[in-house]
């Protein structure tokens, strides 16, 4: 998305090639109807508009146009699902309540007890399984759900894969950065990640340490799970919810709203103390990353009994 910022600067009623990829990109997020078809490279009403809500939704001063802080935050790595709108594929259309947001006729899982799978042919290595079982576990600590790993993939509710490009579900990943991930509302249980990212696992990249490529797995699959169990995407950027993850961020505690959202779908965990979500572990890995929405203090958390009594892994 690195392309957009040649539009910053760009004034409505101008024609500029290359900015029918902004309406596609705002059109696949919801800012724009999916009947809309055949995109010119004009700077028409269509795309001041969809820029207006697109502002609105991330909280920016509703220009209309490409400034520089709404291209700053068009190109920020993000989930695949849309914010808003017609939604189809693996999202649909939710409605708001407060910061966070529902699928419509709030999907939900009939049971509370899931079980969650691996494709086998991606062959991951066990950091990265544990990595995902982890952002399980911290959804588990706040609701009465459990999540269970087993090795059948095919019995699995929850069944999770690595894809590179187009990979069949109508929501193609777009190479490294851009779409992170996507998942789909209950009760499909389809949880995927762009394999091509430079993963951070364990503290560790996949590829390079570099800032500007690395991406936190735990926090993308804290934030899938969320999308698993029926939340769309919060407007609060401290939210696990919110859409983008700037590179070299790990952000994993599960905020307010997004306690709110997911009990007021499954209710609380008995054990679960409220006090125990203003504490956090969320980091800035490799000293420092632009664009940063603010995060609280590095913390530790032990979440040792918590995963006793609600998760088993195997």
């Amino acid at each position: 998305m690195d392309e957009f910022k040649k539009f910053i600067g760009a004034n409505a009623g101008e024609i500029i090639e290359g900015l029918s990829k902004v309406k596609r990109y705002l059109q696949h997020y919801g800012y724009i109807p999916d009947s809309a078809k055949n995109f010119t490279n004009s700077f028409d009403e269509t795309l001041v508009s969809a820029i207006k809500s697109y502002q609105q939704y991330y909280n920016l001063q509703q220009t209309g146009q490409l400034d520089t802080k709404t291209v700053g935050q068009m190109i920020l790595p993000r989930c695949g699902n849309r914010d808003v709108g017609n939604q189809t594929s693996h999202s649909s259309h939710v409605h708001s309540v407060g910061h966070f947001e529902y699928f419509p006729d709030n999907p939900r899982w009939d049971k509370l007890a899931l079980t969650f799978a691996f494709k086998p042919e991606n062959e991951l290595r066990e950091n990265y399984k544990k990595t995902i079982a982890r952002a399980f576990a911290r959804w588990a600590v706040v609701t009465p759900m459990t999540f269970t790993r087993i090795e059948s993939y095919s019995d699995a509710d929850i069944k999770i894969a690595f894809y590179s490009r187009e990979h069949g579900d109508e929501g193609p990943f777009d190479g490294p950065l851009g779409q992170l991930a996507h998942a789909f509302a209950p009760p499909a249980g389809l949880f995927h990640f762009d394999s091509e990212e430079n993963w951070v696992v364990e503290g560790e990249p996949l590829k390079s340490p570099s800032r500007f490529t690395a991406v936190d797995l735990e926090s993308v699959a804290v934030h899938e799970i969320g999308h698993l169990l029926g939340l769309g995407h919060s407007s609060d950027r401290d939210s696990v919810m919110f859409a983008t993850l700037p590179t070299s961020v790990r952000k994993v505690t599960l905020r307010r709203d997004d306690i709110a959202g997911v009990q007021s779908i499954y209710g609380a965990n008995s054990n679960f103390n409220e006090s125990d979500s203003q504490t956090s572990d969320d980091i800035v890995l490799f000293g420092g990353a632009s664009d940063v929405a603010p995060l609280w203090p590095f913390m530790t958390i032990l979440f040792a009994v918590a995963l006793v009594n609600n998760i088993f892994l195997s």
